[in-house]
């Protein structure tokens, strides 16, 4: 069984042809294209997580699209998914549907999530974060990627190799730099008072 990992395939939505440069006339062409490079990578018994922007299709083009897809996949969902996660017939072709998720390569810990983040769990001891949403148009710091499918160089599907490949070249995420507060004074004009509002210190 083999991994790959993708975002942001918006089926049937018309505007991100031009929006990406997506080399097509139009959302059939995209949709047949997509669907077409999608099974040369995958198989049957593989696994791809795709983390979200699924599709623009209404709830039944929707359907019949994911059906011709191979694989298992796995959804972290996007801003673009809600109408689609609602529906318990489409959510039925994903092994399961979750907004983030923590998987383990080996030994070490990746954080999939459709929105990139800034600081993610393990960030400097390690861990990778995948992410969606930009369409290549941001790189973070760090250990992280976009892995949608515009960000791909050869509009691809990204494999786990591929992934590791450019990975592990990046030093992990530093650690942020120590803010300069400004100076506080607790005094005996400062009183603090608990949830219920009784004072717990002060004068």
């Amino acid at each position: 069984m083999r991994t790959f990992f993708t975002a942001d395939t918006l089926f049937f939505h018309r505007n991100i042809i031009a929006y990406c440069a997506r080399p097509f006339a139009s959302t059939t062409e995209m949709n047949r294209a997509i669907v077409a490079i999608w099974n040369r990578q995958v198989a049957g018994e593989d696994r791809v997580y795709h983390l979200g922007d699924v599709s623009f299709g209404g709830d039944a083009q929707t359907f019949a699209l994911l059906a011709r897809l191979n694989g298992e996949i796995c959804l972290i969902n996007g801003n673009h998914d809600d109408r689609l996660i609602r529906d318990p017939y489409l959510c039925q072709r994903f092994a399961f549907v979750e907004p983030y998720h923590e998987m383990w390569v080996g030994k070490r810990l990746v954080i999939l999530c459709h929105y990139p983040i800034v600081q993610w769990k393990n960030a400097q001891r390690g861990a990778w974060h995948l992410h969606g949403h930009t369409h290549g148009a941001i790189c973070l710091p760090g250990a992280a990627m976009d892995v949608g499918i515009d960000a791909h160089p050869g509009f691809r599907l990204w494999s786990l190799e591929e992934i590791s490949e450019r990975l592990k070249k990046r030093a992990p995420l530093g650690y942020p730099h120590k803010v300069d507060y400004p100076r506080r004074v607790f005094s005996a004009d400062f009183e603090l008072r608990s949830i219920d509002g009784e004072p717990v210190g002060g004068r």
